[in-house]
């Protein structure tokens, strides 16, 4: 628990536990979203999803390299604004946006959460003593842990409560349809809300 006195390991740790939110929080609503509500089969769905994997492997490894020669501090603020965006724009979709809109959304989200992750991982990594980097690795585990279990539990939550509002609870069409997409879209704006707490540690750790 003494790593935690450092301000550096301490906001890098809270930064990674925001973005994973972020991260979760899509990866948990998207398959509603796609399947349940727009209709496309599970194949299709899939295959949209891989549009933020695919640039996030992209971005990443060229995210580090920059990191190495520019420093963590306005890759990692960059990259959870980029996220932040993306999470805003998810929160626009609809039950006529198109593919590409979709596909473009979890792009950005996926160039901001590839542009984060790694200045991020070595800012923590580098703020603990050679000593203890062993340690340090197992918190940064926790944290990513820490955030799935966050970003699925409150928007699974906001989810939930707001659709079984609507009659029929989970049906799509009519009033049940309306809030649908409407727990989808606010659900997407509260973790573009914590993505931007991520910003605001990552400004606030220093290089």
């Amino acid at each position: 628990l003494s790593l935690f006195r450092q301000h550096r390991f301490s906001l890098s740790t809270a930064s990674a536990i925001f973005n994973y939110m972020g991260v979760y929080s899509v990866i948990f609503l998207m398959p509603f979203y796609l399947i349940q509500g727009r209709m496309f089969s599970s194949a299709e769905a899939g295959l949209l999803l891989t549009a933020q994997p695919v640039i996030m492997a992209i971005i990443a490894p060229l995210s580090g390299t920059l990191s190495d020669r520019l420093g963590t501090r306005w890759l990692a603020i960059s990259g959870m604004a980029v996220l932040t965006v993306g999470l805003l724009l998810l929160s626009q979709l609809g039950p006529e946006s198109s593919v590409r809109s979709i596909v473009f959304s979890l792009g950005v989200m996926g160039l901001g959460t590839g542009t984060f992750i790694s200045p991020n991982n070595s800012a923590l990594m580098g703020a603990a003593p050679r000593q203890r980097q062993g340690i340090a690795a197992g918190i940064l585990a926790t944290a990513r842990n820490f955030g799935m279990v966050l970003g699925v539990g409150i928007s699974g939550s906001i989810f939930t409560t707001l659709v079984a509002q609507s009659e029929g609870g989970t049906m799509v069409g009519g009033a049940s349809g309306v809030v649908f997409y409407r727990a989808i879209q606010i659900c997407f704006l509260v973790a573009a809300g914590i993505a931007f707490m991520g910003v605001l540690t990552s400004a606030s750790r220093g290089e």
